[in-house]
């Protein structure tokens, strides 16, 4: 087939280094290898490594200064994005739209209808709640309209977890269309064979790892006084921590006040690419998250973790329950809990054998959830949409 891919938030560039950029590159990649022809439409194509993948920018040509210009200027900007794809079109038909649902955004669904191409919308969280609840939202009315034509109008909707698929479908999705792909992993680079990397920690050090934005919303307070509790009573470990966000001085200032500073490696944001060498260094790998009655996301990190063969500590919250419950691929910990957390790493630390099954059944879990494999979904999806059409 033909994809078009299209990413209509200016907040995440296409070739950016948080999540939600990672997630669109690997499926543009993913569709690629399955042998797709991909071509991007974009708000933002972003100044990272683009590699052998390509995208069309279209510009935002309205300014914006107070809140609702700025909102207006992001709707105005998607008129330009769906006014590309029917340009697009005629230049080269596709044969499938797949949006990353942004809140100002409904181009993929009207370009669908004018053009009679399926589109499949991919929803990684309820915006319009996430930007009333955590952020400022002017045109709020417009926000619902534009959620409701893409919630209505849709060839299908993939929900990145079964929370998310239940506020889609609360507000009116037709549970039919409304499919669960959670995130994944390229398998191709995260692997339990990936060369170490080589690092100022003690060949003996046990490592309790962790990758990600530095935000409270991933646990990191709870992380912090877990390790010192360990640290106290292990003296060998040690704890990785790859990536930057708004805690780090936060971060720096616990490890200085605990006298940690020779326990603790910051390595601060590291190029995805250069990932899984880090991971390989860690005998026990955590996704701490603290307790929340919003925790719908899909964690990246954890995917990771597991095709990487690490065993996993985490929070039994969410899709990290659901996808690991019974496994003996992880320890799952009430959310928040420091004093479970430290017990956990304790109790692996002095458990080499159990660590092994751990990282067995951890890298037998990853290998199942490959991009390539959520691409494939979503294809078929589309070919069992068009022929019913």
């Amino acid at each position: 087939m033909r994809i078009v891919y299209v990413s209509a938030d200016r907040g995440i560039p296409v070739f950016g280094e948080k999540g939600a950029s990672i997630h669109i590159q690997e499926m543009l990649r993913a569709f690629a290898r399955l042998g797709h022809e991909v071509r991007c439409v974009a708000a933002r194509a972003g100044d990272g490594p683009r590699h052998e993948l390509s995208v069309d920018e279209v510009p935002q040509t309205v300014a914006g200064a107070t809140r609702a210009e700025k909102e207006r200027a992001a709707m105005a900007q998607a008129d330009a994005i769906e006014a590309r794809l029917n340009t697009l079109y005629r230049e080269w038909p596709f044969d499938l739209i797949y949006e990353r649902y942004s809140l100002w955004s409904a181009a993929g669904c009207r370009a669908s209808k004018s053009l009679g191409v399926p589109i499949v919308t991919e929803v990684n969280a309820p915006l319009v709640l996430e930007q009333a609840a955590f952020r400022s939202l002017v045109c709020e009315d417009e926000a619902r309209a534009i959620e409701a034509e893409v919630l209505m109008q849709s060839t299908a909707l993939a929900a990145v977890s079964r929370q998310v698929s239940e506020y889609l479908t609360g507000a009116g999705a037709d549970p039919v269309r409304v499919h669960v792909i959670g995130n994944a992993v390229d398998t191709g680079h995260f692997h339990p064979d990936v060369i170490t990397a080589k690092l100022d920690i003690p060949e003996d050090a046990f490592v309790v790892g962790f990758t990600g934005s530095l935000k409270m919303w991933h646990g990191v307070d709870t992380l912090m006084e877990a390790f010192r509790a360990f640290h106290a009573q292990e003296p060998r470990a040690h704890l990785l921590i790859c990536g930057d966000g708004p805690k780090r001085g936060w971060i720096d200032g616990f490890i200085a006040g605990a006298g940690l500073q020779d326990a603790v490696t910051m390595a601060g944001w590291v190029d995805h690419c250069d990932l899984p060498s880090l991971i390989a260094r860690m005998d026990v790998a955590t996704a701490p998250y603290p307790a929340s009655d919003t925790h719908y996301f899909s964690p990246l990190k954890l995917y990771e973790y597991l095709a990487m063969g690490i065993p996993v500590v985490a929070s039994d919250i969410g899709q990290t329950s659901e996808l690991l419950a019974g496994s003996d691929a992880a320890c799952l910990l009430s959310p928040g809990d420091s004093a479970a957390l430290a017990r956990a790493l304790a109790d692996l630390a002095i458990d080499p054998e159990r660590r092994r099954k751990m990282a067995a059944a951890s890298a037998r879990e990853g290998a199942l959830h490959d991009w390539t494999r959520n691409a494939s979904i979503v294809a078929n999806i589309a070919r069992k949409e068009s022929a019913a059409a």
